[in-house]
């Protein structure tokens, strides 16, 4: 059953330092919802992972834009975005509720295309089912777990909040040598040395402001993905085989649960298979429908 909770949007302007007049706050029933814009042609929206913000998708956004219109948000908790004004737990459902009434205010009243991350897969998966999207590209869609698996991810995501928080400093000077960055990010990327060490502040810095991290991360690791049925859009699933926060095998269960859709394994990278084979996600994000 839909929320009864409705969202007017009103639109206001934001500076960005690395990219002057993007990006775009809109006002969703109290919460800010923060996003970029950039290209033209049919929208693509794009939608990050848990403790990220909408320049997570830095590495392929450029290219989608010379081709579509590209709308990358702050899930509200993350970036610029505050939590959900609601009073629902920031699981997938609810959060996908909220973007469901964005794109229908500020993007397009029609289904869009739609990418996402991690949580960001799983959102978006939740937008096919509410209608909003008419096809889903998702890479390493959270949800798809075991109890067990859960528990993992969620004390892993929690030690590395911790780390963030309590030693940036040393993070930050680990970062300027090959092999203590790949040691610090192996857990998050397959080729961890190719990763700017600014791009790895950058994240860190999302991480430790995000005002939903602790009630987002436990509202969505409590439950997992269900009612695949009644997705009915093509979907595309990328996974790392090197993933070592949403491990490669809860990949086949993501392909069982959404009928119909397609999985390619990305040889080799971790869970940012868009840091890691950029390319290989511009095309599945580009695929015709």
């Amino acid at each position: 059953m839909r929320s009864r909770h409705r969202y007017r949007v009103r639109a206001r302007h934001a500076q960005h330092a690395r990219r002057p007049g993007l990006p775009i706050r809109q006002d969703v029933h109290g919460v800010t919802l923060n996003h970029a814009r950039r290209g033209e042609g049919e929208p693509l929206l794009l939608i990050h992972g848990i403790g990220g913000e909408w320049r997570s998708w830095d590495p392929v956004m450029d290219r989608l834009a010379a081709e579509r219109d590209v709308v990358a948000i702050d899930m509200p908790g993350f970036g610029a975005s505050p939590p959900l004004a609601t009073g629902l737990p920031p699981g997938a459902r609810a959060l996908a509720e909220a973007v469901a009434e964005f794109v229908r205010a500020e993007v397009s009243a029609g289904p869009i295309d739609v990418g996402g991350h991690s949580l960001g897969g799983w959102t978006a998966l939740e937008l096919a089912k509410l209608g909003v999207a008419r096809r889903v590209t998702a890479v390493a869609p959270a949800g798809f777990w075991t109890r067990a698996e859960a528990a993992y991810g969620r004390m892993t995501l929690r030690w590395t909040a911790w780390i963030v928080r309590h030693a940036p400093g040393l993070l930050s000077r680990g970062y300027e040598r090959p092999s203590t960055r790949a040691l610090l990010a192996s857990g998050q990327f397959g080729h961890p040395r190719r990763v700017d060490p600014d791009d790895l502040r950058r994240m860190g810095d999302a991480l430790r402001g995000a005002s939903g991290w602790d009630d987002t991360l436990r509202a969505t690791t409590r439950g997992r993905f269900s009612g695949g049925a009644q997705v009915q859009v093509p979907v595309t699933i990328l996974w790392g085989t090197r993933d070592r926060l949403l491990l490669p095998r809860q990949a086949a269960r993501a392909e069982a649960e959404v009928p119909g859709a397609e999985l390619i394994r990305l040889d080799g990278a971790g869970h940012f298979a868009h840091w890691d084979e950029p390319e290989s996600v511009i095309g599945a994000l580009l695929a015709p429908g």
